[in-house]
């Protein structure tokens, strides 16, 4: 299949990218199935940003609507998936009550994604715990950003982030155009589930106990007060605690 574009003088072809890329109309990362240039031009379109559809309903709710723009207002607005800005093209909502932006290319993520042991991750509107990449539940202030979530809802990748660890892996050459770069997740599922159990288990045991604290602030009273014998007393419950 092949289409014209005024962004670009040559005829573009749908192809697989033979590496990630960044897209000339939303200037996002992509990878996989794009139109590329036939005449070898270092220029891709996300499949989404090459052919869009004029109307596109929001995955989360039937009753917004989304409309495919190539600038005007939503520029520089966060994209409601990936929280990344709104550069060239992108779809805007028609709702008058709220106004949402989205990458055609976030429109188009995977809905599912395989982790290790038959887990699946499912695509939702938010994360419900800390991403296992970056720590966060939320990408920032006042945006969430769409995640995927194990059924169970313990663990979590933002969009952001698998884009991120997709980018990482080719960098590093970990895969090519040809393999599947979502596989990287399945590949590092079991190590990030390590690091965050980890993480949650020194902060478990750095807490001070209830039993701890009081000590403390027995050890603190006794001294402001100047009772030598409550301070002696509490020091001893303090370091044997």
């Amino acid at each position: 299949m092949s289409i014209f574009n005024a962004t670009h003088p040559h005829i573009l072809v749908l192809n697989h990218a033979n590496c990630p890329y960044y897209c000339w109309g939303c200037d996002q990362l992509g990878f996989g199935l794009s139109y590329v240039c036939s005449q070898g031009c270092n220029f891709y379109l996300h499949k989404q940003c090459g052919n869009p559809q004029t109307l596109i309903e929001y995955p989360f709710s039937n009753k917004c609507i989304l409309r495919f723009r190539d600038g005007g207002p939503g520029i520089d607005s966060p994209c409601d998936a990936c929280g990344k800005k709104i550069k060239r093209f992108h779809f805007r909502c028609t709702c008058t009550f709220q106004k949402r932006h989205l990458h055609p290319s976030c429109l188009a993520d995977e809905k599912t994604l395989e982790a290790a042991n038959g887990l699946t991750l499912h695509l939702q509107k938010a994360a419900t715990s800390k991403c296992l990449h970056c720590g966060t539940k939320d990408l920032w202030s006042k945006v969430r950003g769409w995640a995927y979530v194990s059924s169970c809802g313990s663990y979590c990748y933002h969009v952001s982030c698998v884009k991120e660890i997709i980018n990482q892996n080719w960098r590093y050459g970990f895969f090519t155009g040809k393999s599947d770069p979502f596989l990287t997740i399945k590949q590092r599922f079991p190590e990030d589930m390590d690091r965050m159990n980890q993480l949650v288990v020194a902060r478990k045991k750095e807490r001070p106990t209830r039993k701890h604290t009081k000590a403390v602030l027995s050890v603190l009273f006794n001294l402001l007060t100047g009772n030598a014998l409550g301070l002696v007393g509490a020091a001893q419950t303090y370091f044997n605690s």
